[in-house]
C-alpha cells in the first residue's frame, strides 16, 4: 500500500474579508464542505459511505490509520497536543474518503443524545454501525463492519465488548458537556476534562479494537473524534479561537508553533475551520430531540437559581435568557428526568495507558459535582 502524501500548510494570506489577522497564516477556502450528524444522512448518502468505507478497508487504510494512531498514541494524549493532532487525523482520513469520491465529508455522532443508554442508540444497530460483538473473540455480525477482519496489530475479528455486560455505562448529558464548554478559561482545562470524560468513556464502553491503541479499526473513532473535534470548534468560538497551552507531549509550553506529531505542521496550520486545509464546517444537529431544540434546552437551564446558574452556566447567566425567564421559575414539575452520574473510569485503565491519575479524577469529581448540583436544584433534562 502506498503511504498517503501529507499536504504541508498553506502560506501567508488574507482572511475572508480581506484583513490580516496577527495570527493567521492560512489562506481562506474558497468553497467549505458540511459534517453532518450520521443519522441525519439520507440513504443515497449512507449507501455511498458504507462503499467508500469497504474500499477503504479493502486497501489497508483501516489499518495505516490504526497503525498511525498506535504508533504515536504517547505523544497525542494526556498532553495539549490532543485536539490539534486528532483534528488533522480525522481531516487525513476523510481527504483519502474524497480519493474515492469527493461527495465524502466524515460525519459525526452525537453521543450526548444517546447519554442515558448508550448500548439502545439508533447508532449501534444492524442497518448502521451494528452493535455488541458475538461469541468468545466479540466479534461483530452485523453492521457496516460486520464480519470484516482486522489486519493491525494482526489478523482478527472486527470486535466490540460493550462494557457493564453490555449494556454500557451511562454517558455525559448535554447540559454538562454544555457547562464545560462555557466554564473552560483554557486549553490546559478544557483538554483533561473532555479527554477523560467523553472521549475515554465512549472508546472504553464500545469496547473490543475501539478500547485499544488501534481504535481506528473501529469507524466509531471517527464518527466520535468528529464530534470531539465540533465540540472543540465550539468552546473556540466561545472567544477561545487561538487558544493553545498547557504542555507539549514532552513537557515544555505548547503553543501555535509547535509541530504536530507525525504531521510535523504547526498547530496553527488547524486551528481555524474555513482557512486553509480545513475547508469544512458543522451541521447544526436536528436529531438530538426532535421536540426540543437548543434554546428550549437554553431556556431551561435558565430557570437554574441564580447562583447555580452563575457557577456553572456563566455564558448562559449573561445572556438575554437568563433576563427573559426569571430563575424563580424551576423545572422541578416538568416532564423530565434527572440527570444520572456518568460511568467511571477505571483509573488502572488510565495509568496503564501512561496518563495522569490526578487529571482522570478532577474529570470524575467535576461531572459528578454537576450531577448533584443539578440535583438540589431541581433540575429536570428533557433529553
Amino acid at each position: 500500500m502506498k503511504l498517503t502524501s501529507i499536504l504541508s500548510a498553506a502560506a501567508v494570506g488574507l482572511s475572508a474579508i480581506g484583513l490580516v489577522d496577527a495570527q493567521q497564516n492560512q489562506p481562506a477556502c474558497s468553497s467549505i464542505y458540511t459534517r453532518k450528524e450520521l443519522l441525519s444522512l439520507t440513504s443515497t448518502e449512507w449507501n455511498l459511505y458504507k462503499a467508500i468505507l469497504s474500499a477503504m478497508q479493502r486497501d489497508g487504510w483501516f489499518q495505516w490509520f490504526a497503525y498511525l494512531h498506535t504508533a504515536w498514541f504517547g505523544q497525542i494524549h494526556g498532553n495539549s497536543q490532543f485536539f490539534p493532532f486528532h483534528r488533522r487525523f480525522v481531516y487525513e482520513w476523510e481527504r483519502v474518503g474524497k480519493q474515492y469520491n469527493s461527495g465524502f465529508a466524515q460525519p459525526y455522532w452525537d453521543e450526548m443524545r444517546d447519554y442515558r443508554a448508550p448500548a439502545t442508540s439508533q447508532v449501534l444497530t444492524s442497518n448502521w454501525l451494528g452493535g455488541n460483538g458475538q461469541g468468545a473473540n466479540m466479534c461483530v455480525q452485523n453492521g457496516n463492519q460486520a464480519g470484516w477482519t482486522m489486519t493491525y496489530p494482526s489478523s482478527h475479528c472486527f470486535s466490540r465488548n460493550f462494557r457493564n455486560n453490555g449494556n454500557m455505562n451511562t454517558w455525559y448529558s448535554p447540559e454538562y458537556i454544555n457547562s464545560f464548554v462555557q466554564r473552560s478559561a483554557n486549553m490546559a482545562d478544557f483538554r483533561p476534562g473532555i479527554e477523560f470524560s467523553l472521549h475515554g468513556i465512549v472508546h472504553l464502553d464500545v469496547g473490543g479494537d475501539m478500547s485499544q491503541r488501534n481504535s481506528p479499526n473501529d469507524w466509531i473513532f471517527m464518527l466520535h473524534h468528529t464530534n470531539i473535534d465540533r465540540l472543540w470548534w465550539q468552546w473556540q468560538m466561545n472567544g477561545h479561537l487561538w487558544a493553545m497551552d498547557g504542555p507539549n507531549y514532552d513537557g515544555s509550553a505548547i503553543s501555535l508553533d509547535s509541530n504536530m506529531p507525525y504531521f510535523s505542521e504547526p498547530i496553527r496550520s488547524v486551528m481555524q475551520l474555513g482557512y486553509g486545509q480545513m475547508c469544512y464546517q458543522y451541521a447544526s444537529n436536528p436529531i438530538r430531540r426532535r421536540d426540543m431544540d437548543a434554546s428550549t434546552e437554553s431556556r431551561l437551564v435558565s430557570k437554574l437559581p441564580k447562583d447555580v446558574l452563575a457557577e456553572w452556566f456563566p455564558q448562559t447567566a449573561k445572556s438575554p435568557i437568563a433576563e427573559i425567564t426569571p430563575s424563580a421559575e424551576l423545572i422541578a414539575n416538568n416532564s423530565g428526568k434527572e440527570i444520572p452520574y456518568p460511568g467511571k473510569i477505571p483509573m488502572e485503565w488510565v495509568q496503564a495507558h501512561g496518563l495522569k491519575i490526578s487529571e482522570a479524577k478532577h474529570a470524575e469529581e467535576d461531572a459528578r459535582r454537576f450531577v448533584d448540583a443539578m440535583k438540589k436544584a431541581g433540575y429536570k433534562s428533557l433529553h
